[in-house]
């Protein structure tokens, strides 16, 4: 489902991009970058991936800092915190990416070139604004 979504996504950004130009986007492939981590974690220096770092029940899934909870030694071993956010680790990682990650991880543009274009474009205006102030 995600899956499709995101194409879909995808192709309405770029058509929104031919219907307005100066319109730029990115989009963060979000969910094959935790999938990979969830099925891959060796790879990218985590040790667990099923079970949170923090919690309580089956693979640590519920009550973290509620009642009786296990917490674990090194949470940077861990891709999930807790049930419901990731570690440190993997934002660090994932924020990485979307700061400069290749066209395979952010498309069109990652945060650093999207930035970079809209401080282009800002110039551009002012630039544009202090012709029209001398030619009048």
């Amino acid at each position: 489902m995600a899956t499709l979504h995101n194409h879909a996504l995808f192709n309405a950004a770029k058509e929104l991009q031919i219907q307005l130009p100066a319109f730029k986007y990115l989009i963060f492939d979000y969910y094959n970058l935790l999938y990979d981590r969830i099925k891959r974690p060796s790879k990218y220096g985590f040790e667990v991936s099923n079970i949170a770092c923090c919690g309580s029940g089956a693979n640590r899934g519920t009550d973290c800092g509620i009642g009786e909870y296990e917490l674990c030694s090194d949470p940077n071993e861990y891709l999930f915190f807790d049930v419901f956010h990731l570690s440190k680790r993997v934002y660090s990682q994932l924020s990485e990416l979307l700061w400069s990650g290749g066209k395979n991880v952010t498309a069109p543009l990652n945060m650093k070139q999207l930035i970079a274009h809209e401080e282009l474009d800002q110039e551009i205006v002012k630039f544009s604004d202090h012709v029209m102030k001398f030619s009048i």
